[in-house]
């Protein structure tokens, strides 16, 4: 593993806790190089600025379509535009998600400047905080002590996928986190960004389209984050890990491989490839369904979780969910 394509795009310190997920990402590497299969898989772990930019540019245009809409149509299209922006937020989370592994843009000073102005600081995320619990996840990956994102509870499971959904959607914690993110807890000078980043967008859509249009912006914004953007995370959240077996990397990640509406909603930019982005965390959005596509050829990998819907049948994801609880 002398190629830095090869390795995991978080810096784990030399200690025990982080010998098990090495020991499952070398083996991976074993079987691609012997497969054939390395020089792809390393070309695909390449960031693509501009595919990066476009899918951002997309997002962002949503936003303000969602945006102009109500402002044209008043009421009548709000539930419809709280859906797009809330949806959207999902969508630029998930690529903040790829600017933190780093795969974004290879230059990192300007990856850091595009993350802050097109995620970072208009969805209040510190990128230092973010990064660090992120890679903690990755690193102590199933454990209910270290692992940051480990909400799996067995004892949850017997009453079924709604209601493990719903406990999410009603859990005040993670609400506050959906809605708020890291502003209580961010530094002064990212607050400062934030705050910043704010007033400029705020000014220009009144100096613009007026002020009502900028308190339309805004007030559709907050109010997507607590009605569409945290119900998303919510189940994503859920779809990671929870219902299968803490202790192993494949054996407690969750795969989505498949492209559809729904899908777009829960996993825009492809991020329902959970258990893939455990095994290569530097793969950029756009490259997972190949390289998903590639390792389906390791009988590990392919003996995974993977969901081909959501709500329907056995190899749903709400079934996956609460499969073993079921059978026990």
């Amino acid at each position: 593993m002398n190629n830095p394509a090869v390795q995991p795009s978080f810096s784990p310190e030399p200690q025990h806790e982080a010998s098990s997920v090495l020991h499952v990402i070398a083996d991976m590497w074993v079987f691609v190089r012997q497969a054939g299969l390395g020089q792809e898989l390393r070309a695909l772990h390449q960031p693509r600025l501009l595919r990066s930019l476009g899918a951002a540019a997309l997002d962002w245009a949503l936003i303000a379509a969602a945006t102009a809409a109500v402002v044209s149509f008043g009421w009548a299209v709000v539930p419809a535009s709280l859906l797009v922006v809330g949806n959207r937020q999902r969508a630029l989370g998930n690529l903040l998600h790829d600017a933190s592994h780093r795969s974004f843009d290879h230059n990192r000073d300007r990856s850091t400047l595009l993350a802050n102005l097109l995620f970072c600081w208009p969805l209040w995320v510190s990128m230092q905080i973010y990064r660090s619990e992120h890679n903690r996840h990755h690193k102590f990956l199933g454990d209910p002590a270290r692992d940051v994102d480990f909400i799996h509870d067995e004892k949850r499971l017997s009453r079924g996928w709604l209601s493990v959904w719903c406990d999410q959607i009603f859990s005040y914690q993670m609400f506050r986190v959906s809605v708020f993110s890291h502003l209580g807890r961010m530094p002064a000078t990212t607050r400062l960004a934030v705050a910043g980043w704010w007033a400029v967008v705020l000014a220009a859509i009144a100096l613009i389209s007026g002020g009502m249009d900028a308190l339309i912006f805004a007030a559709l914004w907050i109010a997507a984050r607590a009605l569409v953007f945290h119900p998303i995370t919510a189940f994503r959240e859920i779809s990671d890990h929870v219902g299968l077996i803490p202790g192993s990397m494949i054996g407690f990640s969750r795969n989505h491989p498949f492209s559809s509406l729904l899908g777009h909603l829960f996993h825009p930019h492809h991020n329902g490839y959970h258990l893939l982005h455990h095994l290569n965390p530097g793969l950029p959005f756009h490259a997972l369904p190949r390289a998903h596509a590639l390792l389906m050829r390791w009988p590990p990998y392919a003996q995974g979780e993977h969901c081909n819907t959501y709500f329907t049948g056995e190899q749903s994801a709400v079934r996956s969910w609460v499969r073993r609880c079921a059978q026990g």
